[in-house]
C-alpha cells in the first residue's frame, strides 16, 4: 500500500523493475497489512488474474 512502512513504495518499485514480467499495484489508501480492505481486494484480484493464467 501507499503508506507501507515495512516495504516502502520505492523499494516495491525497485523490486518490480528487477523482476521481469512483474506487475506492481500500489493501493492508495493502505499500508502493509493484508487485513486492510484495499490490500485484501488487491490480493483477491491478483489471485484471480493468476488463476486465469493457469486455466
Amino acid at each position: 500500500g501507499r503508506y507501507d512502512v515495512v516495504c516502502p513504495v520505492e523499494q516495491a518499485f525497485a523490486l518490480h523493475e528487477a523482476w521481469p514480467g512483474s506487475e506492481l499495484v500500489v493501493v492508495p489508501d493502505a499500508g502493509h497489512a493484508a487485513s486492510e480492505p484495499g490490500i485484501a481486494a488487491a490480493l483477491v484480484a491478483a489471485t484471480d488474474r493468476f488463476a486465469e493464467r493457469l486455466s
